[in-house]
């Protein structure tokens, strides 16, 4: 059985996962070579903003050219307090 601290690989990537550039990704686009980084958000319906471990900027890429890496800690929770305060800061006094 996996440990809770692995996340399956067929499911579709989310906001948290560590990624890098997949075997196409690295085909079509050599000069990320090995890069690794985590997935900020979502551009468009098709790609993910990546924050690469080695930029300042964040990049969108199509998921077709990123896969989780393998044994990286569990996916993002959006039940953490902190994501629901983005949207609904608390009071000061």
């Amino acid at each position: 059985m996996a440990s809770s601290s692995q996340t399956p690989p067929d499911l579709p990537l989310c906001r948290g996962d560590r990624v890098r550039m997949s075997p196409l990704g690295r085909e079509r686009h050599p000069r990320y070579g090995t890069r690794e980084g985590v997935i900020v958000g979502q551009g468009s319906p098709s790609s993910w903003r990546v924050k690469f471990d080695d930029r300042k900027t964040i990049q969108a890429i199509h998921q077709d050219y990123l896969e989780r890496v393998p044994g990286q800690a569990p996916r993002f929770d959006t039940s953490e307090p902190w994501s629901r305060w983005r949207d609904d800061p608390p009071a000061t006094p």
